[in-house]
């Protein structure tokens, strides 16, 4: 059985997705979110699917629009079983530094949030490395770095601090540097993610991403560590189950 750590299930085809990616072996699914509506409809798919999970925060994308007023029903939200981790929340300065003081604010705000109700935090991050750690480091946590694709440098930092590496379709992509990268950070400390419907691996590239492309990131992670494919999806699978407190 295969983890899917991070998907974006779309709501219209979500039977067809679970489905799908239930036949591909992949048994349980974490849905991310990006904002209270996503947070809200990630809880409903949770409710009308067994193995789909989900996973509730503001994406730094949407920081700059946040209402805090908004927290009382994140609080509410994660009352219900199957809100297994905050998230994705954290930092994302591609597009310039302009409302960085905002994604900050609420990127705090949720870390609290994980630590008021003792829940793992799935951490976006992009050209905000040094940011990201140093925040983290004011907050004991666990988690995971989704779409993990820096040096072996920066992955070990994030692993002191208590986090996995989310590995995805970048990890196929012809050239890659993650395919080295990985050999040094230990299988110990990886698991697997699609982001679907973005990042689909190669030979998919440019098509709309599903969680039944698990097992392909899942091979060419096996062939990168020199690995059988089944001690990857163990190993993998028992860190997603052991992160997201899932039996």
């Amino acid at each position: 059985m295969f983890v899917d750590t991070h998907a974006h299930i779309p709501f219209e085809k979500s039977e067809s997705f679970v489905k799908n990616a239930k036949e591909a072996n992949v048994n349980i699914i974490v849905n991310a979110s990006e904002d209270l509506k996503t947070s809200i409809t990630s809880v409903e798919l949770s409710k009308l699917y067994d193995g789909v999970y989900a996973c509730i925060g503001v994406h730094p994308e949407h920081a700059k629009d946040f209402n805090f007023s908004e927290m009382d029903e994140f609080r509410k939200l994660i009352k219900n079983e199957k809100v297994v981790a905050i998230g994705e929340i954290g930092l994302d300065y591609y597009y310039g530094k302009d409302d960085m003081e905002s994604q900050k604010r609420v990127f705090r705000a949720f870390l609290e949030l994980a630590k008021e109700v003792n829940k793992p935090v799935v951490i976006h991050t992009r050209d905000a490395v040094m940011d990201t750690i140093n925040t983290l480091k004011e907050y004991n946590l666990k988690g995971i770095i989704h779409c993990f694709s820096s040096s072996k440098e920066v992955g070990m930092e994030y692993i002191k601090l208590g986090y996995k590496l989310g590995i995805g379709g970048v990890l196929t992509f012809k050239n890659s540097n993650l395919r080295n990268t990985v050999k040094s950070l230990g299988l110990e400390n990886l698991v697997l993610e699609t982001d679907s419907p973005f990042l689909s691996p190669e030979p998919y590239r440019g098509k709309e991403n599903e969680s039944k492309n698990i097992p392909i990131i899942a091979k060419v992670l096996a062939d990168s560590l020199g690995q059988d494919l089944s001690r990857v999806e163990e190993v993998t699978t028992n860190n997603a189950i052991d992160i997201f407190d899932i039996h």
